[in-house]
């Protein structure tokens, strides 16, 4: 079994601008579709209604432990 944990520390903050909140979006939607309408037609949509939050890491440890 192989295990892999991440924990991160720091500061988060709502993005309040909205070209960059459509940015974000806009590559995350990127990530698992490539259909540019239904992007458009979603952000039109939805981008009102939607935060997004952006984390400044102060400190992140990780592991990774492997049993067998």
């Amino acid at each position: 079994m192989n295990i892999n944990s991440v924990i991160v520390f720091g500061k988060i903050r709502l993005v309040t601008d909205e070209e960059l909140t459509r940015k974000i979006c806009t590559k995350l939607v990127q990530k698992f579709t490539d259909d540019e309408e239904y992007l458009e037609k979603e952000l039109t949509n939805a981008l009102p209604r939607v935060q997004c939050l952006e984390l400044e890491i102060e400190h992140m440890t990780g592991k990774l432990v492997n049993e067998s």
